[in-house]
């Protein structure tokens, strides 16, 4: 008996064994657990904003302590149930060259390099994610500038979740600028920046969080799209495994009946391509690359978005003021200052006066900056280009963005940092009267002829008018008639996709901003 081998022993070592390696991998797990992790953003160049408190999270094993120091001062806090943790240090100056240490009861973990500064949050589509070295070729200086180790980028790699909020993103990095990083800043936020970190010599840090050709909704929460019901139901089935897996089959089915008509055809058309992917569906964007920094504190947002909703405007006002109040309760700073630009001229400019979606969008974002508070609109319709979508000139708009910010956020309360917008407008002797606001020291065209304006009577049948720049002591009217429009009822300025024509101005180079007005 000794020498015959038992089955049932041989099964037993075997079952040891296996309950062996799942015991150890269970420990090793376990062990990994145990090991307290910061929030991804937290890393080595990071930049966090000064004069507020700092709150510092991220995970460990289940009530496992955690202290951290910064200073030479050591806070405590411990991970609840979930392993989930957050400690919240007092206020700092604005310093450089810190280290903040986190202590596990395992590991401990080093930041280095640190610099309290301002942090932005720059976000929206293409226009902002547009790189700096795609620009190059009309800012190749920017290449061969001088190493500025206190502007800083950290970017957030493209990533979207539907079933709910996520505790932190997906990945990201931060590069300190020089001239061998700076072609990877979004060219926006980049110009944004130096201009700030120039005038102030505040360390600057972006958070860069942005995907191209992303509709508004993409960035919004799923809560906060309770007034766009059929939006909301969406987003809430695309949180269903099951009916994403059915929609992917069915965008897959589509764009396969597609290429099978087109055979020839080297690509997809992006109308197409931009419908049947998941990316630019509603809270996606939001859940994995907005929520997850939600313990952050910003000195502001910069935001470049809006042409992918010009092909269904209406709206969008109410849409982009419901994310930026969900984005200020998020980060819980009520009155965090906003930035954002204004459409850019593109496409074929009108041979006559014609509606246009784009110009819609413009009109939507205005109202934005009117009624909602800690807001600043730079204006983009005289460095587009009716050829490309993405124009190259992003020093104008990103200056103009810091104009914003040099009111909103430094305080300089006497810089008019707002495009010439329209106050009044009467009418007499069938000339209509128009008088301007934010127009720093008055009004100027650039060039011989004012253009850009059209009238109409009532039949609202538009043709382009006369207008002229009254000179007065205020320099801020302008007269605009027709000589067959005997009794004007409305007026527009640079309203067209492509306004290139459209040439008022005030004293600072600002445009005055498009408008249509129905006069009384």
């Amino acid at each position: 008996m000794n020498n015959i081998t038992s089955p049932s022993l041989t099964m037993t070592k075997q079952a040891m064994l296996i309950l062996s390696a799942i015991a150890a991998f269970t420990l090793s797990i376990g062990m990994a657990n145990a090991q307290v992790k910061l929030a991804t953003v937290f890393a080595d160049s990071m930049v966090i904003q000064r004069d507020l408190p700092i709150n510092v999270w991220g995970t460990a094993s289940s009530s496992e302590k955690v202290t951290v120091t910064l200073k030479g001062d050591t806070y405590f806090g411990q991970a609840n149930n979930d392993g989930d943790w957050l400690i919240t240090l007092p206020a700092h100056p604005v310093a450089t060259m810190q280290l903040l240490s986190v202590q596990g009861e395992t590991n401990n973990i080093k930041i280095n390099n640190i610099a309290f500064g301002d942090v932005f949050l720059a976000s929206g589509q293409s226009n902002m994610e547009f790189k700096v070295k795609e620009a190059l070729t009309k800012f190749p200086q920017e290449d061969k500038l001088k190493q500025y180790p206190d502007v800083r980028q950290f970017k957030i790699n493209r990533h979207y979740m539907f079933k709910g909020p996520q505790p932190d993103i997906d990945s990201g990095n931060w590069l300190i600028a020089s001239k061998e990083t700076v072609g990877e800043f979004s060219a926006v936020a980049w110009f944004f920046a130096k201009d700030l970190y120039q005038r102030y010599q505040v360390p600057i840090g972006i958070i860069s969080s942005n995907v191209g050709a992303t509709p508004v909704e993409s960035w919004m929460s799923v809560e906060s799209l309770e007034n766009y019901p059929e939006t909301q139901a969406l987003a809430y089935n695309l949180a269903d495994s099951k009916f994403i897996e059915q929609l992917k089959k069915d965008y897959a089915k589509e764009r396969a009946d597609w290429r099978q008509k087109n055979p020839t055809a080297k690509k997809l058309p992006f109308m197409l391509m931009h419908r049947t992917s998941l990316d630019f569906k509603p809270v996606g964007l939001y859940n994995a690359m907005i929520s997850p920094l939600a313990n952050l504190k910003f000195a502001g947002v910069i935001w470049y978005q809006g042409e992918s909703n010009t092909p269904e405007p209406a709206r969008y006002s109410e849409k982009f003021t419901t994310m930026i109040n969900q984005w200020r309760t998020l980060f819980n700073q009520p009155q965090l200052p906003f930035m954002f630009v204004q459409l850019a001229n593109f496409m074929k400019p009108d041979d006559v006066p014609t509606e246009s979606a784009w110009a819609e969008i413009r009109d939507h974002q205005t109202q934005v900056l009117k009624t909602v508070n800690n807001t600043a609109m730079a204006l983009a319709i005289d460095v587009g280009d009716r050829h490309n979508i993405h124009p190259l000139d992003k020093k104008t708009v990103g200056e103009r963005l810091a104009l914003g910010a040099r009111h909103l956020v430094y305080g300089e309360k006497a810089l008019n940092f707002t495009s010439p917008l329209l106050d009044t407008a009467t009418v007499a002797d069938n000339r209509i009267k128009i008088n301007f606001k934010h127009i720093n020291n008055g009004l100027i065209v650039k060039g011989e002829t004012l253009l850009g304006f059209a009238i109409a009577g009532a039949d609202k049948k538009f043709v382009w008018a006369n207008a002229i720049l009254a000179s007065t002591n205020t320099n801020n009217q302008v007269t605009v008639w027709h000589q067959s429009i005997k009794k004007p009822k409305y007026v527009r300025y640079a309203w067209g996709n492509n306004p290139e024509n459209a040439n008022l101005y005030n004293d600072q180079g600002l445009p005055a901003t498009p408008f249509s007005y129905k006069l009384n």
